[in-house]
């Protein structure tokens, strides 16, 4: 039974890698990670016998310790993954001072899909509240021909949002510097703040924001494609844990 469950794990595992792959692309390293979990599951479950019998010739302490840590890190990644489902369906309350647009990937001159929805639901939560002011927080990355804060002011223009609402953050390369730099734009630790992102990336955004002196942040997220929902959440949950552990969050 065991060895109908891995293979068939394994090769729904395979199967993911290589539909992401055809649908995406490979830009995303973590992506592999679903190719190596197939390939372990199916060598596990092939040679699941011999295997079994060589751990059981191991030490009874080793094998309890290497159990419980498989528990553990199990148990890290479903909290984790917990916090980041129950960050995502969060809605901020209206009338922030200000709006931080994270960036994403820019196609030539035109925002990524992932992009593009952040700044859809930014687009909304500015319609609805015309005092908000926007940060648009994102560098120029290769193979992009303008800055990523450069394609969402683009983006906001050509759907009516005034340039005077808006503030360009053009220098950041990651979330971290998405916040610390767009500090430089505004008086943010005494200001209200709502942070858009992808709704996977909601918690980390907000508590890095928090990390840094901002006091009052919510996080609004965008939905992402429903295919890239295991692989997204999966890696943000490690992110989560690997953030926690290094005191970034």
């Amino acid at each position: 039974m065991l060895k109908k469950i891995g293979i068939t794990l394994g090769l729904l595992s395979l199967l993911y890698f290589v539909s992401y792959a055809v649908l995406t692309g490979l830009s995303n390293l973590f992506t592999y990670v679903w190719l190596l979990l197939g390939i372990l599951l199916l060598l596990l479950s092939i040679f699941q016998k011999p295997l079994l019998q060589w751990i059981k010739a191991w030490p009874k302490w080793i094998r309890i310790a290497l159990y419980s840590i498989a528990v553990i890190c199990i148990i890290a990644v479903l909290i984790a993954e917990g916090i980041c489902i129950t960050y995502s369906v969060k809605r901020p309350k209206p009338g922030a001072d200000y709006l931080i647009v994270l960036g994403a990937q820019v196609r030539g001159r035109e925002p990524s899909y992932n992009l593009a929805r952040r700044l859809d639901v930014a687009y909304d939560y500015l319609t609805e509240n015309p005092d908000t002011r926007v940060i648009l927080s994102g560098g120029k990355g290769t193979g992009e021909e303008v800055s990523e804060a450069r394609a969402m002011a683009d983006y906001l223009l050509e759907r009516g949002i005034p340039a005077e609402r808006m503030l360009l953050e053009d220098q950041s390369r990651n979330t971290d510097e998405n916040i610390r730099f767009s500090r430089e734009k505004a008086d943010l630790e005494h200001a209200s703040v709502v942070i858009a992102t992808s709704n996977f990336h909601v918690f980390r955004g907000v508590m890095i924001a928090k990390k840094q002196g901002l006091t009052q942040v919510e996080g609004l997220g965008a939905e992402i494609m429903w295919f890239t929902i295991p692989n997204l959440y999966l890696r943000e949950a490690i992110a989560i844990l690997k953030y926690a552990a290094c005191g970034q969050i």
